[in-house]
C-alpha cells in the first residue's frame, strides 16, 4: 500500500517523509495515534515509526490542507509518492479507501480542540489542542482548507541500534568484556549508543568520532605489528 517491494538507489532517502509535523497522522482505521507536534522531526520520526509499525498495516497516512502543503518539503514531490487529493474530508477517505465517518469525526474533533496562536514552524510554537488523546502539543492548526492531501508512508530501517561493543579506543570486546586484539569497529557496526530513540544526525556523528579513534588506533595497531 504504502511503500516499494525493494529500494530504489535513483529515490534513496527522498522516500522518507517528515513534514508531519505541519498536518496530522492518522492509520487505516482514521484515527490519530501520536502527539505530532512533539517535538521538531528529528527527534521523534524514530520513536514514530515504531508507533506505525504498531497500527494496522504498518501504515501511517499524512494529512495536511491548503495552509501547510506549501510547506512541505521536497521529497513529497517526487514521482513516486503515494499521494490522493480531495476538496473534501469524505472525498479524501473514499480516495484513501478507509472509513469516511471515522475519518471525518477524527478531523472535526481535531479542528474543534485547535486552540489560537501564533504558528510559527521554526520553532516548538506552543500552539496545541486541548481535549484530544492524543493531543497536539505544536503546530496545531485546523486541517479545513481544501483541496486536502494525504500522503500514505510506512516505516524504514536506518540502522539498528544493536551491534558490536567496543571500547573507547573502538576495539571489539568479546563476551567477556576483553579487547580483542587486531579488531575495531565504528559507524554502524557498533551498538549500545542508542536506545529508544536518537536525534536525527548523530549516528552520522558516531560514526565520524568512533571513525577517527578507531582508525588510528587500528593503524597504530598494524605499525606495532608490521
Amino acid at each position: 500500500m504504502s511503500a516499494p517491494e525493494y529500494g530504489d538507489y535513483e529515490v534513496l532517502d527522498n522516500f522518507q517523509k517528515h513534514s508531519y509535523p505541519w498536518g496530522i497522522m492518522v492509520n487505516t482505521d482514521g484515527n490519530r495515534f501520536v502527539d505530532e507536534g512533539e517535538d521538531l522531526r528529528n527527534h521523534t520520526y524514530v520513536k514514530f515509526g515504531r508507533e506505525i509499525m504498531k497500527q494496522p498495516n504498518r501504515t501511517a497516512i499524512q494529512i495536511f490542507d491548503q495552509k501547510t502543503i506549501p510547506l512541505l518539503r521536497d521529497e513529497y514531490r517526487i514521482r513516486q509518492v503515494t499521494k490522493v487529493s480531495g476538496n473534501t474530508i469524505a472525498e479524501l477517505a473514499q480516495e484513501l479507501e478507509i472509513n469516511a465517518s471515522a475519518l471525518t469525526k477524527t478531523i472535526d474533533e481535531f479542528n474543534a480542540a485547535c486552540k489560537p496562536g501564533k504558528f510559527n514552524p521554526s520553532i516548538l510554537d506552543g500552539v496545541a489542542t486541548t481535549g484530544l488523546n492524543p493531543n497536539k502539543t505544536n503546530w496545531a492548526l485546523p486541517i479545513d482548507e481544501p483541496p486536502f492531501e494525504a500522503f500514505i508512508t510506512t516505516t524504514g530501517v536506518t540502522f539498528t541500534f544493536g551491534g558490536l561493543k567496543v571500547d573507547d579506543k573502538g576495539s571489539v570486546l568479546d563476551n567477556n568484556d576483553r579487547s580483542i586484539s587486531g579488531l575495531f569497529a565504528a559507524g554502524e557496526l557498533v551498538g549500545g549508543l542508542f536506545y529508544e530513540n536518537y536525534p536525527g544526525g548523530s549516528g552520522l556523528m558516531a560514526g565520524a568520532v568512533y571513525g577517527k579513534i578507531a582508525g588510528e588506533n587500528a593503524a597504530s595497531h598494524a605499525v606495532g605489528n608490521s
